[in-house]
């Protein structure tokens, strides 16, 4: 069986971020303890419905990330006898390609120099793919 780090699409980084998760008519706040482009895992006290997508609001270097995720995965706890959540893994469903930039260039900034280049290529590729569909670059 796969490492779950080699089955990953995007590299992951130990950056830690507050946010709030807008599920149902609840707000959480959380933190996250890694991103990527694709997810992140996440530290909260309740879960957002897992069948469901939510909203979740980032804020990072004064900006406001808004993104639509769903939960993979949780990870719960036992705390003096009562169930407590300890984290969740979710997988993002939706996000603006300015938000998605600004994340890009937020998790490049932490990965080492050979990551850095993977990373690069896998961000540049679906561009390319997407100008060529439009006509914007010839190949």
């Amino acid at each position: 069986m796969l490492n779950p780090e080699e089955r990953r699409h995007y590299p992951r980084s130990n950056i830690k971020l507050p946010i709030v998760m807008i599920a149902g008519e609840s707000l959480v706040d959380g933190e996250i303890q890694d991103i990527s482009l694709g997810g992140a895992f996440i530290r909260c006290p309740t879960m957002p419905n897992p069948k469901d997508s939510f909203h979740m609001v980032i804020t990072s270097k004064g900006r406001l990330i808004s993104i639509i995720a769903e939960v993979v995965w949780s990870d719960g706890l036992k705390f003096k006898g009562k169930a407590a959540l300890s984290g969740i893994g979710v997988r993002f469903r939706r996000l603006l390609h300015g938000d998605r930039r600004f994340l890009a260039n937020m998790v490049a900034g932490s990965l080492t120099m050979s990551s850095v280049a993977r990373f690069s290529m896998k961000i540049k590729a679906p561009l390319k793919r997407r100008q060529r569909r439009l006509g914007v670059i010839n190949v």
